[in-house]
């Protein structure tokens, strides 16, 4: 039990420390975007590949392996600038929605001020109307 508890403590206490802050890439992402074609792993397949080929056979297989991680690489940067593309267009279709939002309300604040205005205007006009028609209704009673 003791056992278990220690675990989940550490399990919670570490959790958090691995987690990119913000949506930022992680570091074994950024390690990835910037691993070179040359790396342990691609030297070693080509070797296990080309083990007991003549020269001829070796720089062919070598060739066609480069060329496919060659294309591979170029398919990821397209995908990746597509996205980068996709995301510019999502900001701006954003803030295009977010100026019409504050042009209709500032639309609106006008309005209401020219009601208001209108309003006013039209109570000052019956404020000096009605003091004379009230005195005139008071000496007819």
């Amino acid at each position: 039990m003791k056992r278990l508890a220690v675990i989940l403590l550490l399990t919670l206490i570490t959790g958090p420390v691995f987690a990119a802050k913000g949506g930022e890439k992680g570091a074994s992402t950024q390690a990835y975007e910037h691993a070179s074609e040359q790396s342990i792993f691609n030297r070693v397949s080509d070797w296990f590949v080309t083990i007991g080929k003549s020269e001829e056979e070796k720089a062919k297989i070598l060739a066609e392996r480069k060329a496919k991680r060659a294309q591979k690489q170029a398919e990821k940067e397209l995908e990746k600038a597509e996205r980068k593309g996709e995301e510019i267009a999502e900001e701006a279709q954003a803030t295009e929605m977010r100026t019409r939002e504050r042009v209709r309300q500032e639309i609106q604040k006008q309005q209401e001020t020219q009601a208001q205005t209108k309003t006013r205007e039209r109570l000052q006009e019956e404020q000096m109307v009605s003091p004379g028609a009230m005195g005139q209704g008071k000496g007819k009673n």
